[in-house]
């Protein structure tokens, strides 16, 4: 190949000046042939890279079988099999077998290409979850960041909770179209268990029968991605990295849920002011035009809670997700149904709401109310010594004082005493009968009714009597003699002495 120079030197004199071949070619001494075809040609001569030998190349037929194969095996498993199977001394560097895997893959499995999207207003919505970590109380926890966008506009609403289940689900759903005011046409989300349970050919599938409750009386019609195929609803998997970056980097704090969920719509409300990534307005801008064409909210709203059923156990207790929750002893041995919201249960028989406890996100946590079994320990005062419902810090320490007062008086009537006080429990807090019996100690006594008089006073305090002297007669009065105090002075005294 000749230089670049000559090539210059060819196109000058034989297109130019209009030399011959044969003349040119015995200047430069090249071939004719060779000058006329550089005299032809527009494109300057390139020297093309002659490709370096490379220690993989031997074995490029087996990586490349491999990669075929499975498009998604790693560099380190394919240099495991060549040492297996095919060469037993090959030594090389994990980042040279790493750069030589991802330049075959380039070449036998290419990127996926896609296709820009165009949405009409109120056309579509797109939902996700996706942990994150936040310090809650000083704590460090990850929550689940649920997110929904709408697809024109870009203005999106997010929210925090502790799990990823059908109820936080619900809950995001709910809050977040109340935000927009309005329904999209359509929504798009994951095959999750908590909307689908078996995923069938194509885009079928069969979805739980809460979900599709939930969804029916919005109404909202759900599509979902095809699985393993996270771009179908970028732009929320884009929205969630965003406030990832922006707002959960570095880790925040704040001391309650509650706290956490403000935080978010506040920086939702503020974003969006943001310029659109896509077109040269505001988010806000956008969405003034898709709210007014978005389907209004069903009148009754659908609640955000999922239905279980239970038995109540011969301890008054159900038992849901391995948590233990208390109903009153009288409803030992009956069926119950339990609505599960996201910070609460709700345990109903008969259409009445029995026992309303705070919801556990442990395992193998017990929520017992004292007050669900103070009937029972009416008729069972012995068993209250070592109930696991009066343990554990549930009912103040002065009543374990109290119980050992009673006990050191006579452990036969101890137990009975100690379930009168306990009895209290039904119409006064239990701070509030702790202090009464801790005031009842201090004044030195124990008795139950006395203990009951300290919180009817504390209730309802006696005013002071207050009596209308104006009504009595003159003679009845009492009269208000009046004290020159000067006669008392200094002064005075000094010159009677």
């Amino acid at each position: 190949m000749i230089r670049l120079k000559t090539w210059e030197s060819i196109r000058l004199r034989c297109r130019r000046d209009g030399e011959k071949i044969k003349v040119v070619a015995r200047d430069l001494s090249l071939a004719p042939n060779t000058v006329r075809k550089y005299a032809r040609s527009e494109e300057p001569p390139r020297r093309k890279p002659r490709p370096r030998a490379h220690l993989l190349d031997r074995y490029q037929s087996h990586i490349d079988e491999l990669i075929r194969a499975t498009p998604r095996i790693t560099a380190v498993r394919i240099g495991t099999y060549l040492r297996a199977n095919v060469d037993g001394e090959l030594s090389i560097e994990e980042s040279t077998l790493r750069k030589y895997v991802a330049w075959r893959r380039r070449v036998l499995v290419p990127k996926e290409a896609f296709v820009r999207a165009s949405y009409s207003a109120a056309d579509e919505a797109q939902f996700d979850f996706s942990p994150v970590e936040v310090r809650l109380a000083g704590v460090l926890v990850v929550v689940q960041l649920f997110a929904v966008r709408l697809s024109y506009s870009g203005r999106y609403f997010a929210r925090a909770s502790l799990r990823c289940d059908q109820v936080s689900l619900f809950a995001g759903l709910l809050t977040a179209f109340m935000a927009f005011d309005g329904l999209p046409l359509r929504a798009i989300f994951d095959n999750a268990k908590t909307a689908v349970t078996r995923v069938l050919r194509g885009r079928n599938r069969i979805e739980n029968a809460a979900f599709r409750e939930f969804c029916g009386a919005l109404p909202l019609e759900v599509n979902f991605a095809a699985p393993v195929k996270g771009n179908e609803k970028g732009g929320v998997e884009g929205i969630i990295g965003y406030l990832q970056d922006n707002f959960f980097r570095p880790v925040p704090s704040f001391e309650t849920l509650d706290e956490l969920n403000a935080a978010l719509a506040a920086f939702c409300e503020r974003d969006a002011q943001r310029e659109h990534t896509t077109h040269k307005e505001t988010i806000a801008a956008r969405f003034v035009r898709e709210q007014a064409a978005l389907r209004p909210l069903p009148p009754v709203l659908p609640r955000s809670c999922v239905t279980r059923y239970a038995r109540v156990n011969k301890f008054a207790e159900v038992i849901l997700d391995r948590d233990v929750y208390s109903v009153p002893s009288r409803y030992a041995h009956r069926d119950v149904t339990i609505e599960v919201y996201e910070s609460k249960l709700r345990i109903v028989l008969e259409n009445e709401a029995i026992a309303e406890p705070q919801r556990g996100f442990g395992r193998g946590e017990r929520f017992l109310d004292p007050r669900h079994y103070l009937e029972l320990l009416r008729h069972k005062h012995r068993a209250a010594e070592h109930a696991l419902v009066l343990a554990d810090g549930r009912i103040p320490a002065a009543l374990h004082d109290l119980l050992r007062r009673y006990q050191d008086d006579g452990r036969a009537s101890a137990t009975k005493r100690w379930t009168e006080v306990l009895s209290l429990l039904a119409e006064h807090a239990a701070d509030e009968v702790g202090d009464a019996v801790g005031h009842a100690l201090a004044r030195g006594t124990c008795d139950p009714a006395a203990i009951a008089l300290l919180l009817r006073q504390r209730a309802a305090p006696i005013p002071p009597a207050l009596l209308d002297t104006g009504s009595l007669p003159e003679g009845a009065r009492i009269g208000v003699f009046t004290v020159n105090l000067n006669r008392y002075s200094l002064t005075e005294l000094a010159e009677g002495a």
